[in-house]
């Protein structure tokens, strides 16, 4: 799991879009209060699932070991600058 903190909702959206161009989105409702929004990318190649919640945290969830995750969290991290939200 990667963790990015105090990420503004205009630069969540950004990662969402970016994100939605490569590859089919499968959004879920989010059942927890404190979440914003929530999706999976689901691939022949694995499993990907993403959190936004209300205080600007975005999880990016995964099998560590797994090249589709790495490659989703390089494609995030070129949308986010990862010194300014780790």
């Amino acid at each position: 799991m990667v963790r990015y903190s105090t990420v503004p909702p205009d630069l969540y959206l950004r990662v969402r879009k970016g994100l939605q161009k490569d590859h089919v989105l499968s959004q879920y409702p989010s059942f927890h209060e404190s979440m914003h929004d929530s999706f999976e990318i689901v691939s022949l190649e694995g499993k990907v699932a993403v959190y936004y919640y209300k205080d600007g945290t975005l999880t990016v969830e995964g099998d560590d070991g797994d090249a589709f995750f790495r490659r989703i969290v390089r494609q995030v991290n070129k949308m986010i600058s990862r010194k300014d939200y780790l």
